[in-house]
């Protein structure tokens, strides 16, 4: 499983620096990013997780997998606001350190790495939709924006209401999630000449993944300065890449999870911050340079790290 992470990781690599080339090239821009993000999000995700849900019929123990990436992202949350308190840190630097030491970019990065790392794995790709969009997505939709007001400058200029984003709920992503997981227990015929033809869609649509992952995040990519930031960056990067999946690893075992469960579990959990947060952070000034800084420096740094972490834990 460790050889198959390596390569994943760096074929993935290799193809995001195909994406820098065609972007270097001027072939494709970052004004296309807006474009390609709504087409990764709107529709080929919506996709992949309908196709990987409806597959299997969810069963019981999978929401344990739910829950134990949901108490690494809060735990690792506590953390890094205990560490910023202790460090004196500004208000809106703190909550930057939150929103970029909790839950990782499991999307973007992380479907793309199971799809590789777990080929031919049905089971392994529904785990790690349940974990990604019930056990990170919904609580950062929910977290996120609330931890930005807070900590943000403008935090006496908003309503409380406001803290809490319900936008998830009407995302295609969370239809997709419910409609999956209905379908996932209505028998019916995959292989039937009428349904067949609409799988085999879908599943061409989820080969387009990787590559339009590739794709947004080459043109998310910038040159940035950790000046003034590196005691953050190593903070926020031991906690959401090191100190997360080691919470993960030791709820598999308290769980009693199976050995694959484990492992997408802990590689859900090493994956770098999500870049939602520096989306939040700017809507809410709370330190946007320096959370986006950290999420740059994330993605970097776990060509590393993730590859490191599945070694070291096994």
């Amino acid at each position: 499983m460790n050889l198959q992470v390596f390569e994943t990781v760096f074929a993935f690599i290799i193809v995001i620096l195909l994406c820098l080339l065609l972007r270097k090239l001027s072939i494709i821009k970052e004004e296309d990013g807006k474009v390609f993000s709504n087409l990764l999000t709107k529709a080929v995700l919506p996709a992949v997780i309908f196709l990987q849900l409806s597959a299997i019929p969810i069963k019981s123990d999978q929401f344990l997998l739910v829950f134990a990436v949901f108490v690494a992202g809060v735990l690792s949350m506590i953390l890094a606001w205990g560490l910023g308190s202790l460090l004196k840190l500004s208000r809106a630097k703190t909550g930057a350190l939150m929103l970029t030491s909790s839950f990782g970019s499991s999307a973007l990065i992380g479907y793309p790495f199971i799809a590789f790392s777990f080929q031919n794995n049905p089971e392994a790709m529904a785990d790690a939709v349940l974990l990604s969009e019930l056990g990170v997505g919904l609580p950062m939709f929910i977290l996120g924006p609330a931890i930005a007001i807070f900590f943000g400058e403008n935090v006496g200029k908003s309503n409380v209401k406001k803290a809490l984003s319900w936008s998830y709920f009407q995302s295609p992503i969370f239809v997709s999630v419910v409609l999956g997981m209905v379908f996932s227990f209505i028998p019916f015929d995959r292989g039937h000449s009428y349904i067949e033809p609409f799988f085999e869609a879908l599943k061409m649509i989820n080969g387009a993944l990787s590559v339009l992952a590739c794709l947004v995040l080459s043109l998310q990519l910038k040159i940035i300065s950790l000046k003034g930031i590196i005691p953050l960056f190593v903070i926020s990067a031991l906690i959401q890449m090191w100190f997360q999946p080691m919470i993960a690893h030791a709820q598999a075992i308290l769980y009693n999870l199976s050995s694959l469960q484990t492992q997408v579990l802990v590689l859900v959990c090493s994956l770098p911050s999500a870049v939602l947060g520096p989306v939040f952070a700017k809507q809410h000034n709370c330190a946007p340079e320096t959370a986006s800084a950290l999420v740059m420096a994330h993605i970097v740094l776990s060509i590393v790290m993730v590859p490191a972490v599945f070694y070291f834990m096994g």
